[in-house]
């Protein structure tokens, strides 16, 4: 049988909408061959260590549908963290109220680094309100990397 990466994350995808989560982010390793897949998975509800191992054995049995058979590939599922990696903008929409940190290809008024509570995102741009109280509009294709900050976060909420 012959399939991609694509077809494998859209499987993925329609397979985790049947349990009513959402694929965050997928990393298939060294394709086709696949030594590894790691499958992280987004819910507004809390998802216990119960959850992540029925998913494993499940999407385990899915999976074998690519001919991706148990001891030939590791497989990886677990949430993407409280400090994730923003990489979409479903990514960014998901964040709106956490702090975030941005690290730029191109600088802001030499400025490559920004932090700052992600207000808004709309259009392709990050909206951040900064310690001192400045609001700052970043463009995504100018972001090198993103991801939220939890002792920020972790502040923020106290």
């Amino acid at each position: 049988m012959e399939y991609t990466e694509f077809d494998i994350e859209n499987s993925v995808i329609e397979f985790l909408s049947q349990e009513n989560l959402e694929l965050y982010d997928i990393n298939i390793v060294n394709y086709p061959t696949i030594d590894k897949i790691e499958i992280y998975v987004f819910s507004e509800e809390l998802i216990d260590y119960n959850t992540i191992s029925r998913l494993n054995y499940q999407l385990q049995r899915h999976l074998e549908d690519f001919n991706l058979f148990k001891g030939d590939y590791e497989l990886v599922v677990s949430t993407p963290g409280i400090e994730r990696s923003l990489k979409t903008e479903r990514h960014y929409e998901l964040a709106i109220g956490e702090v975030i940190k941005l690290k730029l290809f191109t600088p802001i008024n030499d400025v490559y680094t920004f932090e700052g509570e992600l207000t808004n995102f709309k259009s392709n741009t990050a909206e951040l309100l900064q310690n001192n109280d400045l609001i700052i509009n970043i463009d995504l294709n100018n972001v090198k990397k993103a991801k939220v900050q939890y002792d920020k976060f972790k502040q923020k909420v106290k």
